[in-house]
């Protein structure tokens, strides 16, 4: 009898993982495909919330849809024509600014030299060559995303169109096969939901912050640099970090040394009333992910969906761990992607 107990246990467990593992080796094999259409979910979240309050301000379905659709076009054509047109200037001008870096590095050589990095190595081709392959993965994952830009955008309306049906679709077949859970999992999309709306308004606020001190300083670029915090601002804890060290060196080369002070003091404290003051404000329910499980899943994620996979990495475990809680089997991965628990035995 126990035998058979624990057996019963044991398979509970290792089936759920079993299928999970047949599960992400055939999302990995399909990322080419499911990247994109993960990526268009993602924008159907965020435009679908602003289909919805229109609605909500009386608006009739069919004029919020338009309206939707023109600020989903208007964004587009910023980020084709500003957010673009700078990547592509900046990258023209990078040269000039290795040519910089190679320069800066002469004063330093007897430290250089006392670690065992040889000065003579650092030149302007090596540094090219360095630079070109340490931004080649960078580069492919932004080809990743520019490259089946069309199917985002079709896949994206195609989703506005039928959002609202898909959801209650996917309501009824909820209360078919478990009809006990229907309110649980109405309400653990919301919060999820929630959160994702709520993260990017804070990063909007932030990337927004971000180029106007930026553009105060004088940095180039600095509408560009505000869209790569808005951007980096879903990777948590490191995000801003890679944010901030690109337009802190540009600063360093145009400037001097003050100025690129002043881009990582103006950065932290944009960074410090996003994350600690209006985040807060804005929402009483924190990132319900434990530290750890946040930052393997960037890797995780960029490993299965590429350069997609790391800007969603958050939102995609909320997902995972969303569905873990709606089944009992599962209900425990869930639980370890979880906070830690508060002194009483229960997650903070």
């Amino acid at each position: 009898m126990n035998d058979s107990l624990s057996q019963s246990r044991l398979s509970g467990i290792l089936i759920p993982l079993a299928a999970a593992i047949v599960l992400l080796a055939g999302i990995k094999a399909a990322s080419p495909i499911l990247g994109p259409l993960v990526f268009s979910v993602f924008l159907t979240l965020i435009f679908g919330m602003l289909l919805h309050w229109l609605e909500k301000k009386g608006l009739s379905p069919r004029t919020a849809l338009i309206l939707t659709l023109l600020v989903f076009f208007a964004i587009i054509a910023i980020f084709i024509v500003v957010i673009a047109g700078s990547f592509i200037q900046f990258m023209s001008e990078l040269p000039g600014y290795l040519q910089k870096l190679e320069g800066s590095l002469e004063p330093v050589s007897p430290i250089l030299i006392s670690i065992g990095i040889d000065p003579a190595s650092l030149t302007f081709q090596n540094l090219i060559q360095s630079f070109s392959a340490g931004i080649g993965g960078l580069i492919s994952d932004l080809w990743d995303i520019a490259s089946p830009l069309v199917l985002i955008l079709l896949t994206t309306l195609f989703l506005l169109f039928e959002a609202k049906g898909f959801s209650e679709k996917l309501q009824i077949i909820i209360g078919e096969l478990r009809p006990g859970e229907l309110d649980r999992f109405i309400t653990l999309t919301e919060k999820n939901v929630d959160y994702i709306v709520i993260r990017t308004q804070v990063n909007l606020a932030m990337g927004i912050g971000t180029a106007v001190i930026l553009a105060l300083i004088g940095v180039k670029y600095a509408i560009f640099w505000g869209f790569v915090a808005f951007l980096l601002g879903f990777i948590p804890n490191i995000g801003f970090w890679l944010a901030v060290v690109p337009p802190m060196l540009l600063a360093w080369f145009d400037l001097g040394p003050v100025p690129a002070l002043l881009v990582l003091a103006g950065s932290a404290v944009t960074d410090t009333l996003a994350e600690y003051l209006l985040f807060p404000n804005l929402t009483a329910r924190g990132l319900e992910l434990s530290t750890a499980v946040v930052f393997f899943s960037l890797f995780f994620w960029g490993w299965i969906l590429g350069g997609i996979g790391v800007l969603l990495a958050v939102p995609l475990t909320l997902l995972v761990q969303m569905v873990c809680e709606l089944f009992d089997e599962t209900r425990w991965i869930g639980y370890l992607l979880g906070p830690p628990p508060d002194g009483n035995g229960k997650k903070e």
